[in-house]
């Protein structure tokens, strides 16, 4: 049996909200007040934990306007031994190919009721059973059947896992499945305590201070008094002299004195491996639980936990735990990186976005692809308000700054940029596009900034103006050569419907949220250097400005010289990038309304959309400018 889909209304920042789980990992991603806390809470509040955590609902649960929610959770996949346990509880669904399937739905109901008598509120809370909330009433017994192991957030590891009353760990050896249902291993354990008590009482030392009290009590007392002190201990009978709740008294006893550490040597470890050990206590006790429902429920993994680890940890989650059922939420980018994007789940403003096969608009053959290439740095797309997808180099590390300067810093608007490379955008812009029968679309703003890469023709170097480099190459029958004709602008001087295609295939893949902003002309670079950061391109390519004004004056001649130096400059073209940061910073700081006119327009409307408009341009960038 496994948790399928879970369905909350009015609860928290939830409206109506329904989200399917994977049998195996589910990982909640997603920026900060996003619902990932809220979901876990839910399960939570309807299944109950084996933590010492108690949860119930609060005033605070309650959408705000709202008297009432629901959570309803639905498993499927019943095992014999669950068909049994929840048999007058069970709904039978038709499957849409004529067979039928036995199911489970609890759903948690609660309501703010006003009591007239004494002028006050009150929370009214029922679990009940079925698909429309009219079954049976859920009892506290079959509730404890599918309780879910919960690790909090900041969680006390090194507490969790010492001696004393009601810790974690005694909690963890006297369940089920641990020693505490083993009564083999219990009756052997309380007959050790039994044996060291009866020989501290023994022990002269104790009988010496026993005799001392009886002979003061003689003195103190009536001579007829009958009564005699005696030093006894918890376990002090013989195991079969016991009643059921000494047994049970002694035994937490034992268990409530144990600690768990990492070793014996006295060394002082990190809240991290100590955080690692908690982790792998709780673990180890659900892969126990055999056939019995096991879901673990974890908020934050990587506590404590440095990237390393946290590789570690999940790649014994994907690789070793597969039959484990597990929600997890996190902030880490390396987690997110590490796992399938079928296990991913994005939250966002209460709603939620699985990303597995049949989600989104992926194709399968995209998900091994993303998945090679997903490292940490592109991870932050999931944690992101909105994101800007480039194909390269140039384009990250230049629009930091130039959204900086033209007062629409990334950091402030929670913006992410995601360096893909070539044409890949098309596959990550494709994660935040629903197929339309999953309904809701993302509400996150995705720009693609993308290269038109066509060369104007005074780039080819047999053109009178005497400034090209590239070579026009024509097709050629013979060999099977195309030629390179396509990627000059005079090509299309009578193909307008071909340089529409060309615009339209670098868009195929816009829509919701999804935009994408091409080049005026040719490449990114080249377009800074044309419509007017030419001087400042120069000056970071050479150092110094001198020569630039041996420059020719045509823009257009202008901007193919330089673009021709960064061309050449192979290996050296990050470098000059980042010199231009350091030039744009001294030009521009406090003129953004400058920079923003000697910008290219795509580049600014793209910055807009993920950002926010421009007061005084806001109508000369619309969806015109990445025509």
């Amino acid at each position: 049996m496994y948790l399928a889909s879970m369905k909350a209304e009015n609860f928290r920042g939830f409206e109506s909200t329904q989200v399917t789980f994977n049998k195996g990992l589910n990982i909640l991603v997603g920026e900060n007040d996003a619902g990932k806390t809220s979901l876990i809470d839910a399960i939570r509040l309807v299944l109950d934990t084996n933590s010492a955590d108690w949860v119930r609902i609060k005033y605070s649960d309650f959408r705000s306007g709202t008297t009432k929610l629901k959570i309803t959770l639905k498993f499927c996949e019943l095992s014999i031994r669950d068909l049994g346990a929840f048999a007058e509880y069970l709904t039978f669904e038709e499957t849409g190919t004529g067979t039928v399937k036995t199911v489970l739905y609890i759903t948690l109901i609660s309501s703010i009721n006003e009591f007239q008598k004494n002028n006050t509120q009150g929370i009214r809370t029922e679990i009940r059973a079925g698909s429309a909330e009219d079954g049976p009433h859920i009892d506290r017994d079959t509730r404890l059947y599918l309780s879910s192991t919960y690790l909090k957030p900041l969680r006390d590891a090194e507490n969790e896992l010492s001696a004393g009353r009601m810790s974690r760990l005694s909690q963890l050896l006297n369940s089920k499945g641990s020693i505490g249902g083993n009564q083999v291993d219990i009756e052997r354990l309380i007959t050790l305590i039994v044996q060291a008590n009866q020989s501290i009482k023994a022990d002269t030392s104790i009988s010496s201070v026993q005799s001392s009290v009886e002979r003061l009590l003689k003195q103190i007392t009536f001579k007829e008094t009958s009564f005699r002190p005696v030093i006894d201990m918890l376990g002090s009978k013989n195991f079969d002299d016991m009643s059921t709740a000494e047994k049970n008294l002694a035994f937490k006893a034992v268990v409530e004195r144990l600690s768990l550490g990492l070793n014996e040597t006295g060394l002082s470890h990190g809240l991290g491996y100590s955080n690692l050990l908690f982790m792998a206590a709780e673990l180890t006790l659900l892969t126990q639980a055999g056939d019995s429902f096991s879901l673990l429920l974890i908020e934050e993994p990587e506590a404590h936990l440095h990237p390393q680890l946290q590789m570690k940890f999940m790649q014994y989650l994907v690789e070793t735990q597969k039959d484990l059922q597990c929600i997890l939420s996190t902030h880490s980018p390396n987690l997110a990186s590490k796992a399938s994007l079928d296990n991913l789940i994005l939250m966002n403003k209460g709603q939620c976005f699985p990303l597995k096969k049949g989600k989104t608009l992926l194709e399968d053959d995209d998900y091994p692809f993303l998945e090679k290439f997903l490292d940490v740095s592109k991870a932050n797309m999931f944690f992101a308000k909105s994101a800007l997808l480039v194909e390269g180099d140039g384009e990250n590390i230049l629009l930091p700054t130039i959204a900086k300067l033209i007062e629409r810093p990334l950091e402030n608007y929670g913006v992410s940029i995601v360096n893909v490379g070539n044409l890949a955008y098309k596959r990550y812009a494709k994660i935040y596009r629903r197929r339309k029968s999953t309904g809701r679309s993302f509400p996150m703003k995705v720009a693609c900034i993308t290269d038109l890469d066509i060369w104007p023709d005074k780039a080819d170097q047999k053109h009178p103006s005497g400034v090209g480099f590239k070579t026009r190459s024509f097709p050629d029958r013979g060999n099977g050569k195309k030629g390179n004709l396509n990627r000059w602008l005079s090509y299309y001087d009578d193909k307008p419907d071909k340089l529409k295609e060309r615009k339209d295939t670098k868009r195929e893949q816009d829509g919701e949220n999804v935009k994408t902003f091409i080049s005026e002309e040719w490449t990114f670079e080249y377009c800074l250097a044309k419509s007017g950061l030419g001087k400042e391109l120069y000056l970071a390519l050479k150092g110094s400005e001198e020569g630039f004004d041996s420059l020719r004056e045509d823009a257009e001649e202008k901007a193919i010289q330089i673009y021709k130096m960064i061309e050449s400059m192979s290996s050296g073209k990050t470098e000059t990038t980042y010199k231009l940061v350091d030039v744009l910073n001294k030009e521009f700081e406090g003129k953004p309304i400058e920079l923003r006119k000697r910008l290219p327009s795509y580049i600014v409307s793209a910055i807009e959309y993920v950002t926010e408009p421009f007061e005084e341009t806001a109508s000369s960038h619309e969806i015109e400018g990445i025509q």
